[in-house]
Parts: C-alpha cells; structure tokens; sequence
C-alpha cells in the first residue's frame, strides 16, 4: 500500500479563539471570547440592541456610569471571555433559542457595533466523536 501523506499546516493564529467569537444561550446570556472583547474596546459594559426588521442583535460598548441601559461585561472563565446577562433583551423583543447558539458571521460595523444575525446561526454544541 502506497501512502499519499499530506501535511496538515499550523494554524498560527490560534484558530477559532483569534476571530469574532459569540453566543446566545436559552437563559439570555451572551457570551464573547477575550478576543472579541479586545475588539471592541474592553469596554466595563455594552447597550443590547435589536433590529427587528433584520433579526440582529447589536451590542455596542458603554460606560456603566455613563449609561444606565448598558449591561455589565462580568468575567466568564479563566481566558478572558465576558458574559453579558441578556434576559431583558431576549424577552422584550421575543428572542427565543431552545440551545446555545454561537453567530459564526459576527463581524464590528463601521459604528463600533457588534452584529449577531439571528438568521445565520449554528449550534454551539461540541460534536462527539
């Protein structure tokens, strides 16, 4: 048997952790890896925004201080990440997933926002092998 080896290259960026990474569980929270938080500025809090027209969420950076509709960014995990509790924002404007989903086209606008479209979600779930 003749073996045809390919190589498999190194990801040096470090793989999913290097780009926009972020979530939506059943219980509201939204969760962003230390990179995405880095992104946007390490801001203390953001403003949960929805359009509904376009079924987006947007989260932009705030001052707690400054703004008393922004949601504290709490420390989630040992790597970075921050969680926003999004409860409010899932029931005021009718968002319901029935499990975490992560948004693998979240991209920063021009405005600084932080756009989750709804309608191109995946399952978060890690796959058993």
């Amino acid at each position: 048997m003749n073996n045809n080896w390919e190589v498999c290259p190194r990801d040096e960026t470090n793989g999913r952790w290097a780009t926009l990474y972020a979530t939506l569980n059943p219980g509201g929270d939204i969760v962003i890896s230390r990179f995405t938080h880095e992104a946007m500025g390490r801001p203390e809090a953001y403003l949960l925004m929805f359009d509904r027209t376009n079924s987006v969420i947007g989260l932009r950076g705030a001052k707690a201080s400054l703004d008393k509709n922004a949601y504290p960014a709490r420390s989630r995990g040992r790597h970075g990440g921050r969680v926003i509790r999004g409860f409010r924002l899932c029931s005021e404007f009718g968002i319901w997933v029935n499990e975490t989903v992560k948004f693998p086209r979240a991209k920063i606008d021009g405005d600084g926002v932080l756009i989750l479209d709804l309608r191109q979600i995946q399952t978060a779930a890690r796959q058993r092998m």
